[in-house]
C-alpha cells in the first residue's frame, strides 16, 4: 500500500506541475529577452571607401573614360559581330561534318564568339585600385 501512495503521489505531482505549466508556457514566450549590459554598436561604413567613391563621381576624368569607351565600342562591335558570325558559321559547319554528332563543339565554338560583353562603358576602362595619392620619387 505505501508503494501505490508514493505512485499516487508523483503522479499528482507531475500532473499538477502539466497544468500549472500549460497555461504558463505562452506568457513565458511573450516575454522581451533581456537587454545586452552595452548595446551593440551598429557597423559603420568604410568611410574611405565611401570618400573615393564620391571622388570617382565628380572626378573630371570621367568624361576620359567614357570618351575612351565610345572609341573602343566603335572597333569592338563591328569586330565582336564577325567574330559570332565566323564561330556560327564554324559551328554550323561542325555539325554537317560530324552529322550532328559534335553539338557539344559547335556550341562551345558559337558561344566563344558570341560570349562576353558587346558594349564597353566607361566604368569598365576605370582601373580598379585609384592612382597613388602620393608620388614617390624615382631611385
Amino acid at each position: 500500500m505505501r508503494r501505490t501512495s508514493v505512485l499516487r503521489f508523483l503522479t499528482l505531482v507531475v500532473v499538477a506541475s502539466f497544468a500549472l505549466a500549460g497555461p504558463l508556457a505562452p506568457l513565458a514566450h511573450a516575454q522581451q529577452p533581456a537587454q545586452p549590459a552595452q548595446p551593440a554598436q551598429p557597423a559603420q561604413p568604410d568611410l574611405f571607401q565611401e570618400t573615393l567613391k564620391a571622388q570617382r563621381a565628380s572626378d573630371r576624368a570621367q568624361g576620359f573614360y567614357v570618351a575612351g569607351a565610345v572609341v573602343v565600342n566603335v572597333f569592338l562591335i563591328p569586330g565582336r559581330a564577325i567574330t559570332c558570325a565566323a564561330g556560327a558559321a564554324v559551328g554550323a559547319a561542325m555539325l554537317v561534318v560530324t552529322l550532328g554528332s559534335g553539338y557539344r563543339a559547335a556550341t562551345a565554338i558559337t558561344r566563344e564568339g558570341c560570349g562576353g560583353k558587346w558594349v564597353v562603358k566607361g566604368d569598365d576602362l576605370r582601373p580598379e585600385t585609384p592612382a597613388p595619392l602620393v608620388v614617390e620619387p624615382m631611385r
